[in-house]
């Protein structure tokens, strides 16, 4: 048997990428007893599509026998880098095919990214010693949310703030603000909700009170980033996107567990708990800021 080989992703891997990462998320939640959180092939391979937008030179597979086994997705932001997601075909497991992915991973992150990060679900032990023994530590519980496609969303309470449609003209604050909530500017993050999904602002007059994006690809939305300098602001701009994005999308969103304010507010919206994960991080780094709703388990 020849021994796998890691390279990069192009995109006529995505099909088969996509296939080996539903089938690998799939199968470690029906092995727990769990949901799964990715529920169909084609539902994986749109979010690959996704992440080629985002970043297509990040992608990762690992070959065997001319197979596709493996997959991961590195996000480099200047200083900080995310990982995710990273799958392995549940019949090729065991034989550090995971811990090659990792390695890669980190390479691909290069130099210039002392801090990388990742999202682990808190119920998997086996990639939670992968990611110990890679360098990783865990900083933060994380709360995954999602509001099932139909749900009837609650209207959050008014704060006061003036609600609007992003436009060209807010990218420079947007990037700003969203660089001091995530810890490194992502102008190319900002640009492709700009362009491909939804962005709110919320305004205090002239201010920028806060900020949330948006993003649906067949039967799945995300909602985040999201910031602001008080809860009550990020609950009012989450509502409104989940009755803009919501109907017939299933909408997801990921926040710290220990922030309650921003727990118990989406629990009032509607929203049900989907999953427990770790945010965790190699190098150096702290839990996410208050009042902060990360992008997805994969760019954070």
């Amino acid at each position: 048997m020849v021994a796998p080989a890691v390279r990069p992703l192009d995109e006529r891997d995505v099909d088969r990428a996509g296939d080996v990462n539903f089938v690998a998320f799939y199968d470690v939640a029906v092995r727990h007893g769990l949901r799964p959180v990715v529920t169909t092939p084609s539902e994986a391979r749109s979010y690959l599509r996704h992440l080629l937008a985002f970043d297509p030179l990040g992608g990762l597979v690992a070959e065997q026998d001319g197979d596709i086994v493996g997959m991961a997705w590195v996000h480099p932001r200047g200083p900080v880098a995310t990982i995710g997601p990273v799958a392995v075909d549940p019949r090729y497991q065991g034989r550090g095919i995971g811990r090659l992915l990792m390695e890669r991973s980190l390479e691909l992150a290069g130099p210039r990214a002392p801090q990388v990060r990742l999202v682990h679900e808190s119920f998997n032990p086996t990639s939670l010693a992968l990611y110990l023994r890679t360098g990783f530590r865990v900083v933060a519980p994380l709360c995954e949310f999602e509001l099932p496609a139909g749900s009837r969303v609650v209207t959050a309470s008014p704060t006061g703030v003036k609600l609007r449609v992003a436009a060209e003209g807010d990218r420079t604050r947007l990037v700003e603000r969203d660089g001091r909530a995530f810890g490194a500017p992502r102008p190319q993050s900002v640009d492709l909700y700009l362009r491909r999904g939804r962005v709110l602002v919320a305004e205090r007059g002239t201010t920028l009170a806060g900020y949330a994006f948006g993003i649906a690809f067949g039967t799945l939305g995300y909602l985040g980033s999201a910031a602001a300098d008080d809860a009550p602001v990020v609950l009012e701009l989450l509502a409104a996107q989940a009755a803009e994005l919501g109907g017939g999308v299933t909408l997801r969103t990921l926040v710290p567990a220990s922030d309650r304010r921003l727990v118990d507010g989406l629990l009032a919206l509607g929203f049900r708990v989907l999953r427990a994960c770790h945010y965790m991080v190699r190098g150096g780094g702290t839990a996410p800021p208050p009042n902060y709703v990360l992008m997805n388990g994969d760019m954070m």
